[in-house]
C-alpha cells in the first residue's frame, strides 16, 4: 500500500498492511542544512515542495504538511509576529484590542501577504508532486488557541467568565479567519485538515470551559473540513484525560495525544470511536533517549493501545534537535508492524460504510 492508502485505511477503520505513521523530520533536516524557518520560506515554492517530499521518502511519514498557519495569518493582517532563529514564529502582542474591533479587520488582506502567496504556491507544487503517493494536510491552530493568539490568552480566559458573548463573537471570527487562510489551499487538492488546540488542554482550562468554548468550534471547523472532502486530525497538548469522552463530539477522525495521557485509558474510551495517535515525549525519550529507549517507549505504547486503531506519532511536534536516528526507529517500527483491529472497530466501519 502507498502511504496515502495506509493513512486512508486507518481513518476508515480498515486494516492497512503496516502501521500508519505520522511524523516529519522536516525541521530536523532543515536545521541540519543551516536554514532558519524564515529563510526556508523564502526558497522557491518548487524547491520547498521537493524538499518536503525528499524528507518523507527518506525518513518516513504518511502525511506531508502544507499550507499557511494561524500565526502567520496574524502577521498578514498587520499584527506583530517575530521569526526566531530556532523554532517557529511568535505573536509578540495581541492583535485584537477590543472585541468591537473585529468587524474592522479585513480578512482579504491575508491573500496579499508574501508568506501566504508562497505557501499557496508551495502547496500547489506539493499536491502535484505527491500525487497518489502521499496524503497532503493543511492545518491551523484550533479556534480556542487561535482566539488567544488574537486577543491574548489571559484576556480570553478572563472573558470566559466575565463576558461569554464576547468570547463567542471572537470564536466566530476565528472560524472565519481559519476559512480565509485555508480554503484556497484546501481547494488545490488537500487530503487532511488538522487542528492543534493546546489552550484547550486540561493543563489550561476546565472540562466545563472546554465543553462550552473549545468543543463547539472544533466541531464547526471539522464539519467545514469534511464538507470540503477532508479527513480530520486533532492534537491537544497536555493532559486531556478528563475530556476524552467528549472528543468524539469534535468530529475528528484522529486524536493525537500528549505523553501525559495514558494510551491504555485512551484506547478504552476512544477505541472503536476515533483513531488515536501518539504519544512518546518529544522533549524526553525522543530528544534525549537513544535508539533503544525510543524503541522501548513505542513498544510500551503498542501494548497499551492493543488492537485499537492507532497511528504512530510523537506526543507533540518533533523539535529540530531530535536525533534523526530516533526518527528512523519510529519509521522502522511502523514499517515492520501489521495492525489488527478489535471487532468493535471493524463493526463501526461496517455500520458507517
Amino acid at each position: 500500500m502507498t502511504p496515502k492508502e495506509v493513512y486512508r485505511a486507518v481513518v476508515n477503520f480498515e486494516e492497512p498492511d503496516r502501521m500508519p505513521l505520522s511524523i516529519s523530520a522536516h525541521d530536523i533536516v532543515r536545521r541540519q542544512r543551516g536554514l532558519t524557518l524564515e529563510q526556508y520560506y523564502c526558497l522557491p515554492p518548487k524547491e520547498q515542495a521537493e524538499f518536503s517530499l525528499e524528507v518523507h521518502r527518506t525518513y518516513g511519514g504518511d502525511v506531508i504538511r502544507a499550507g499557511f498557519n494561524g500565526t502567520l495569518a496574524i502577521k498578514a493582517m498587520g499584527g506583530k509576529v517575530k521569526f526566531r532563529d530556532k523554532g517557529h514564529p511568535d505573536v509578540e502582542e495581541p492583535f485584537v484590542k477590543a472585541i468591537s474591533d473585529l468587524d474592522k479587520i479585513n480578512l482579504d488582506a491575508i491573500k496579499q501577504d508574501f508568506h501566504y502567496q508562497v505557501c499557496r504556491e508551495t502547496s500547489k507544487e506539493l499536491v502535484a508532486l505527491a500525487g497518489e503517493e502521499y496524503c497532503i494536510s493543511t492545518g491551523s491552530w484550533g479556534p480556542f488557541t487561535q482566539a488567544g493568539l488574537l486577543f491574548g490568552a489571559e484576556p480570553l480566559m478572563r472573558n470566559c467568565l466575565r463576558d461569554r458573548e464576547a468570547v463567542y463573537a471572537l470564536l466566530d471570527f476565528t472560524f472565519e479567519l481559519i476559512k480565509a487562510y485555508s480554503e484556497e489551499i484546501i481547494d488545490l487538492g488537500i487530503d487532511v485538515g488538522t487542528l492543534a488546540d493546546p489552550s484547550a488542554s486540561g493543563d489550561m482550562v476546565s472540562k466545563k470551559t472546554f465543553e462550552e468554548f473549545a468543543l463547539p468550534w472544533l466541531k464547526k471547523t471539522f464539519d467545514w473540513y469534511k464538507s470540503k472532502g477532508l479527513s480530520t486530525s486533532l492534537h491537544i497538548c497536555g493532559n486531556v484525560t478528563d475530556r476524552l469522552d467528549l472528543l468524539p463530539e469534535s468530529d475528528t477522525d484522529l486524536m493525537s495525544l500528549d505523553y501525559k495521557v495514558s494510551m491504555e485509558r485512551a484506547a478504552e474510551i476512544l477505541g472503536g470511536k476515533i483513531v488515536i495517535g501518539g504519544n512518546a515525549n518529544p522533549a524526553g525519550a525522543l530528544m534525549t533517549g537513544d535508539r533503544e529507549e525510543v524503541r522501548r517507549a513505542y513498544l510500551d505504547i503498542f501494548e497499551q493501545v492493543g488492537d485499537a486503531p492507532y497511528v504512530l506519532m510523537a506526543g507533540c511536534g518533533i523539535p529540530a534537535g531530535v536525533p534523526i536516528s530516533n526518527i528512523e526507529v519510529m519509521r522502522d517500527l511502523a514499517y515492520s508492524a501489521v495492525p489488527h483491529y478489535k471487532t468493535g472497530a471493524k463493526k463501526k466501519a461496517q455500520q458507517e460504510g
